[in-house]
This record gives structure tokens, C-alpha cells and sequence, in this order.
């Protein structure tokens, strides 16, 4: 019986970073999932992002676009970009984070044969790179919020708490609580969370993470540098 693969919807909460928002938007197209669409949330002075997105509505790439109050937050940006979503599952795409081109495939086959029965999967292995100091760093094992992906349906009931911070931290309790959520322990090449120096959170919530993970070899250091054209 042929696999069937129901529709991701990334989505992907951005603010006036448009050289970021054409990487993550790059990264999403080249993912060999056959099944996808992304939703962007900027905000609506933002006109920068609104006028990068208009160059991508005639590809043949799947991209919903919608338009959010300044004020409002990360977590609010993100419930109503689910809402307007049309997939099945849903993937949260960090406008300044790096994604292999297998993350959404991985993640997704991962759930359905290793994890039959879980509604949500979320990587307990990245890698951290740290821009600032030229360091990056294989992670310690950790349930990384940024990577989850989800059951559309399941983020609806138990939506984001409405905060610029930590707005995740009480999905994956309630995921996990209720023996949802698939740990995949093995691809740390998945994902590669970036430190640039205007993240949302500041340096030192990243160096305690940093602090208890393994630091990479220099020759690795290089390769993610050049891979991110930083």
C-alpha cells in the first residue's frame, strides 16, 4: 500500500526580518516532503516582509500569508497562524533557525513507524550555534519546543499561552503528560538552532543550554558557518 502524506503546514512568526524570513522561506522549499504549504504572520507595518512574500505567490509553492496587529504576541501570532492553517499537522518554522532538507520527512516517518500512536514529535538533539563566540555545540538531551510538530487539531485544543516568551513550554507539558508526544533522540542534523544576538531570548538563557552540551570541532564549527552562508 502506497504511503499517503498528509498536509504540513509550517508556520513561521516573523517581525521586519525579511534577509532571515527568504532563508527560512528557502529552506522550507527545499524540503523533500511532497505535502506542504507555510504560513507567515508579520506584523502589519511590516513591509518589508509583505513585499518579499509577493515574490513567491506565482512559484508553484504553497504559502499563506496573513497580516497581525504590532502589538500582539509571539504565542497569539502563533495560535492564529494554526487557525488559518490548512494542514493536518503543524511544524513551527523560527524565521532564524537552520532546517535539513529531510526535517519535515524525518519527523513525520519517524512518528508513524518508530512512534505509531503519538500525535506529536519534538527532537531532543540539535545543534547550537553560537555566532556571536564562533562555537556550536551538539545539545544535551533536552525537549527542544522550537522543533515540534503536531497534530493540527490537538494545538487548537491546547493552544499557545499568549506571551512573547515560554508561550510553548506548556504545550509540550500537556503533549507529554498525556503520552502524545514522540522523543526522537538521533538527528541532531535536523535542526540548527542559531544564537545571532537579536534572538528572543538573551545570551544568557543560550549559554545555559550551551553549558551542559557537548562543544563541536572547530572543522564542524566551519562547515555550519559556510552551510549558513553567515
Amino acid at each position: 500500500m502506497a504511503q499517503t502524506y498528509p498536509l504540513i503546514s509550517c508556520i513561521c512568526i516573523t517581525n521586519r526580518r525579511p534577509v532571515l524570513l527568504e532563508k527560512a522561506i528557502s529552506y522550507f522549499i527545499s524540503q523533500n516532503y511532497p505535502n506542504k504549504e507555510m504560513v507567515i504572520s508579520y506584523p502589519k507595518g511590516d513591509k518589508l516582509s509583505r513585499e518579499l512574500i509577493k515574490n513567491y505567490q506565482n512559484q508553484e509553492i504553497q504559502l499563506i500569508s496573513m497580516e497581525r496587529e504590532e502589538e500582539e504576541s509571539l504565542g497569539y501570532a502563533r495560535n492564529q497562524a494554526i487557525a488559518k492553517s490548512k494542514g493536518d499537522y503543524v511544524c513551527t518554522w523560527d524565521d532564524d533557525d537552520w532546517y535539513h532538507s529531510s526535517r519535515l520527512s524525518f519527523q513525520f516517518n519517524s512518528m508513524q513507524t518508530k512512534g505509531s500512536g503519538y500525535q506529536a514529535s519534538v527532537l531532543t538533539r540539535i545543534i547550537l550555534l553560537d555566532v556571536i563566540n564562533q562555537q556550536a555545540y551538539l545539545s544535551f538531551p533536552y525537549t527542544w519546543d522550537g522543533t515540534i510538530l503536531c497534530k493540527k487539531e490537538v494545538l487548537m485544543q491546547n493552544q499557545y499561552g499568549y506571551t512573547n516568551k515560554a508561550e510553548d513550554t506548556h504545550v509540550i507539558k500537556f503533549l507529554s503528560s498525556k503520552k502524545m508526544l514522540f522523543h526522537i533522540e538521533d538527528a541532531p542534523f535536523l535542526y540548527v538552532y542559531i544564537y545571532h544576538g537579536k534572538n528572543t531570548w538573551d545570551y544568557k538563557h543560550f549559554e545555559y543550554f550551551t553549558s551542559k552540551s557537548e562543544v563541536l570541532s572547530e572543522e564542524i564549527r566551519k562547515k555550519l558557518m559556510e552551510l549558513l552562508t553567515i
